[in-house]
This record gives C-alpha cells, structure tokens and sequence, in this order.
C-alpha cells in the first residue's frame, strides 16, 4: 500500500481461533465503525505464517494478532506495529457462584495462570488455589487437550457438580461458551481497601500490523493512543526484565485523567498521590493526562507483594518505562537474596520475597 494515498478498502487477516481474543477484539472494534468512508474487509481464524505470507503478497493491507503472540515471535522482516486496537477485558475473571468474599471457607479454586495462583492466594490465604493440572492428578480426572475452550468446559463440569467452587477464565472465552453461571471481574483497581489484580503483560492488546510504509494518517484514525502506549512501553519492560518471571508479574500501561487520579486518591485515603496533583491551594497542578505504569510481583505464598508505580508524561513514557526497570532490577535483587550472618546487621536470614 502506497504511503501517498488512503486507501477506500482495508483487507484485513486476523491471527489465531477462537481460543485467542483478537476476533472477539476486532469485531468489537468494526461494530464501533471507526471509518465511516472506508470499507473494512476480514478474514478470521488465519495461521500467523499463512497471514504473513498474505501480507507479504500484498493480498492484506493489514494483519490483527494479539500483542502477546507478536512480542513471543519476535515479529516479521519489513513488517511494523501499524497501529493498536482499544485494549479490552485485560483482567481475567472468577466464574463461581458467589463473589470471590463470600466463597466458602478452603474454597477450591482453579487458575492456569501463576500470577492469578498467587494473587488470590494474596487475597485470601484460606483459598486453595490450584493448577487445573495438578488438580486432574489429585482426583486421578484426565485433563482436556491444551485448547482453552475445552480446557474452560472441563473445569466448569466441576464447578457445576460442586467438586470445585470456581476458576479463573477469559471474558471472551465466558461468552463464547455461554455458560449459565455468574462471573467476576479481577479488578486492576482496588475497591473497598481490597487488593488489586494487575493483568499479566500485554493481556487485552491487539496490535495492526503492516507492511513497511503504511500511511501514518490512516494509522492515527483506526488506531487507539493509549493501546499504543501500552504496547510500547509495556514490551520495553519486558524485553528487559528475567523471562523466567514474566508469568509471574502483574503489568499495566493506561492513560489517566487527572480527575480520575484525584477520585481514587480519595477512596484510597493516598494522602501522597492526592498532594502530588495538587498545588497549594488545592487546584490541579496539571490537567494533560498522564501515564500510569504499574508493575509487581507476588511471592509464592501470597503474602508479600512488590510493586512500582510511576506517574509521567505521555512523552516521556518509553523513557520512564526504561529508568523504571533499572530501579526494579536493584530492588528485586535486594529483596530475593538470602541474608548471610553478619556482626552488625544480625543472624543469617532468608530473602524477604520468595519467588
């Protein structure tokens, strides 16, 4: 595609099946008609190296596929992040009866995921929280096969037979199989002095990609900013950070108004935050919104957390994202060493976080 001119027809190829969230994003994104003048045509549920190939091919104008799967290949030669889409259901639900307070007490709980293993067991120590794996192995119950639909529909048979009393999902995943059975949202914002649930790095991000050359204008007008930002600054993190623990870290980029700061300043009683966006008479010392980086990681057990969090300028994001790892790596390393017997600082101790 020309970089002089606009096209009136986008072909687009959208990466993966239904386990993966990229067609729930980009039919959600064509119901919102984010062109009016220009027709946008796709073809779902295509292999990623077959819509390479059709990109390559010039057959596509553009190829959709979530952020976690662009970040794990690498990306492709003569290819580049054209644009994002609206960043949507990042946080993972609890499909139980009851919300997640009133669960019974030793309530059995099943989670793929290690984060969310470790962050309800944060949230409530009484939880026994499992890997749907290690759970098959207990009862001597086989496991489905790796698909995350049949995977969903094995662990709701032992919710609906009361053998568990829920598990962690996917909203697209929920919907798809219209399961008759309540839902809960791990929220990334604490409510009620409750504890927050950070997504994992890049959930809910679907990325554009083009050929080399795709016209900027077009980019600005189907694309989301703050998708963007999130995808830059948030693959930033991780390219710098240990592989070994990227299942085990919460993550989130998002753009926020200085009004919604100052609310959730207030509910969370953060005398600091509140002061910090305040001059002194009590006016906004800004009113561009910000960049909220936020990054931790949860011991084994649940009960000890490690979170930075950064308040900058969208401009000054990717920089922040980088000078926010150098001070992360100093801290993680401080914490997860062991402390050897010393004649001032006492007896030999283990580290404060166990990973």
């Amino acid at each position: 595609m020309g970089a002089e001119a606009e096209p009136t027809q986008i072909r687009l190829v959208c990466v993966g099946n239904e386990d993966i969230a990229t067609n729930t994003h980009v039919r959600k994104w064509m119901d919102t008609r984010p062109l009016e003048d220009i027709e946008i045509d796709v073809q779902f549920n295509v292999e990623l190296a077959s819509a390479l190939e059709i990109l390559e091919n010039g057959d596509a104008d553009l190829l959709a596929i979530s952020a976690s799967n662009w970040y794990l290949c690498k990306g492709a030669p003569k290819t580049m992040v054209a644009a994002a889409l609206p960043r949507r259901d990042e946080n993972h639900i609890l499909v139980a009866n009851d919300r997640i307070d009133f669960l019974p007490y030793k309530s059995i709980i099943l989670a793929e995921n290690r984060l969310q293993r470790r962050q309800l067991r944060r949230y409530r120590a009484d939880f026994r929280v499992l890997d749907p794996e290690a759970f098959a192995d207990m009862i001597g119950r086989g496991k489905p096969d790796d698909s995350a639909l049949g995977l969903q529909e094995w662990m709701e048979d032992l919710r609906s037979t009361k053998i568990i009393a829920g598990y962690i999902s996917e909203r697209h995943l929920f919907d798809l199989a219209k399961i008759d059975c309540r839902r809960h949202m791990l929220m990334t914002d604490s409510r009620e002095d409750s504890a927050r649930f950070l997504p994992g790095p890049l959930n809910g991000l679907t990325l554009l990609i083009s050929r080399d050359g795709f016209p900027k204008s077009l980019s600005d007008k189907i694309g989301d900013a703050e998708s963007l930002t999130a995808w830059d600054c948030e693959q930033i993190i991780l390219n710098n950070i240990d592989p070994d623990v990227h299942d085990k870290i919460g993550l989130i980029v998002r753009h926020r108004q200085i009004a919604s700061l100052l609310n959730q300043a207030e509910q969370e009683k953060d005398l600091l935050r509140s002061k910090s966006l305040l001059d002194a008479d009590g006016d906004p010392v800004d009113t561009i919104s910000k960049v909220e980086i936020m990054i931790e990681i949860v011991g084994r057990t649940g009960e000890r957390t490690f979170l930075l969090e950064r308040l900058v300028r969208k401009e000054d994001a990717a920089t922040h994202s980088r000078l926010l790892i150098s001070e992360w790596e100093y801290m993680l390393n401080a914490i997860t060493i062991e402390h050897a017997e010393d004649i001032r600082l006492g007896p030999a101790r283990p580290a404060f976080l166990d990973l």
